[in-house]
């Protein structure tokens, strides 16, 4: 049976630094503006922080969590015997959604494609949200033909497992949009695989990490994130873990193993 129970909770996880590809308007590896942070070559969040990660968030009484994992590139990560889809399932049973963030080359190879999705499938009931950011900065798609590899191999995979299961595996294509009209995917692209299920969304460029070097191609308009900020609850709004430290917003907010205490008096 699926396990649908919706999360109250989102915390961020940066999973690494490494990735394969070096897109000029990269932003997930900058905590933020200074020089002085631990998102350096060579990051990377061992599988026992991973695990104090997840006993982290069920101390927190009356919550539940979900995951937006990010790098780098997190399907690169390994440690050992285990590999990224280990993270996942760990994520998942410790009653935490799993989201994350991948510039979807890991699955332009079909055999690990099917591999990933159905060794999730099979042994996982929680709901899984892969994000693929997919635009011209990253070019993983071919452009001339409306067509991406990674989509088309998720679309077989999905396809050919069991019904009940299929709706655990979500993908939403993630478009970072210039000021140019014209940035965002073709939209013959978006329709035919958005017969398949899979979801899109412009989001537009912002002044952070290497982009902040291409101010020209930045929108004018920029994400409106008040309404955000004015959520009300227990506890802070978002929390971002990078290695053993917690932040909230730019500013370090607490450590590994004392997520309770960030919870402990109402926001």
């Amino acid at each position: 049976m699926v396990n649908m129970i919706s999360p109250t909770k989102t915390l961020g996880m940066t999973l690494l630094h490494k990735c394969n590809f070096n897109c000029p308007h990269c932003g997930y590896l900058y905590v933020n503006d200074d020089d002085d942070h631990d998102i350096k070559p060579g990051y990377r969040m061992t599988w026992d922080q991973i695990q104090r990660l997840i006993y982290d968030c069920n101390s927190v009484e009356n919550e539940r969590f979900s995951f937006v994992i990010n790098g780098g590139e997190p399907t690169l990560w390994e440690e050992g015997e285990f590999k990224f889809i280990d993270v996942l399932l760990a994520v998942a049973r410790g009653n935490i959604n799993p989201t994350y963030n991948t510039n979807g080359s890991y699955f332009v190879d079909y055999a690990r494609c099917n591999d990933f999705l159905n060794r999730y499938a099979d042994e996982s009931e929680t709901p899984l949200m892969t994000f693929i950011s997919m635009d011209k900065f990253h070019k993983n798609y071919d452009e001339e033909k409306g067509r991406a590899e990674s989509l088309d191999n998720i679309i077989t995979v999905v396809s050919e497992i069991p019904e009940e299961k299929r709706e655990l595996l979500e993908t939403h294509v993630f478009i970072i949009v210039t000021k140019d009209p014209d940035s965002s995917l073709p939209k013959k692209m978006k329709e035919y695989y958005g017969q398949y299920g899979i979801t899109f969304g412009d989001f537009p460029m912002m002044p952070i990490g290497k982009a902040k070097d291409i101010p020209d191609q930045l929108p004018e308009t920029q994400p409106d994130f008040s309404e955000f900020s004015k959520l009300k609850g227990k506890g802070p709004v978002s929390v971002v873990l990078v290695g053993d430290d917690y932040y909230v917003g730019n500013e370090k907010a607490g450590k590994l193993g004392h997520l309770s205490e960030l919870f402990s008096e109402a926001g």
